[in-house]
């Protein structure tokens, strides 16, 4: 049997991090490493407990995420990234690939579409909320290249 991936947590919002901790502890596949509620606190999590994937809210106060990201991408490199996000996903899309990471859901989707999304990512594909059906391109005007929907393969 294979062993469970490891996840770390990194999200200010305690309810959010209790939520996602009971989810886990039900989950064959995935075991939580750490669970954190700071940025400079995701550093140590992530060196002493070598995850397979690294769950960070972009709502993290007192430290830009996406730098984040790529400061622990320098330090650990192969690590992957999930950014959940109270925005809309297609808003984050692009800055979050740039910044390395490999998913974006939005913090209202269902622990179960979470823990789908870090199936995907874990699996080795990139992953973002699908787009509401009002954001289309065909709503929007803009051409299809600046829009990513669902899963991508990496």
């Amino acid at each position: 049997m294979r062993k469970p991936d490891r996840i770390v947590i990194v999200d200010s919002n305690p309810a959010s991090l209790a939520a996602f901790r009971a989810e886990l502890e039900t989950q064959p596949d995935l075991t939580l490493a750490a669970a954190v509620t700071c940025a400079s606190c995701s550093f140590a999590a992530v060196s002493a407990q070598k995850p397979d994937l690294v769950v960070i809210s972009l709502s993290l106060p007192g430290h830009r995420v996406l730098e984040l990201v790529k400061d622990l991408l320098v330090l650990h490199a192969g690590l992957k990234f999930l950014i959940v996000t109270s925005h809309g996903a297609e808003l984050e899309t692009s800055r979050v690939l740039r910044a390395g990471a490999h998913g974006c859901i939005q913090s209202s989707s269902s622990t179960a579409a979470k823990l789908d999304t870090m199936r995907q990512i874990l699996a080795g594909h990139h992953s973002f909320s699908p787009q509401p059906a009002h954001r289309q391109p065909a709503a929007t005007g803009l051409p299809p290249l600046h829009w990513v929907n669902a899963t991508l393969p990496l």
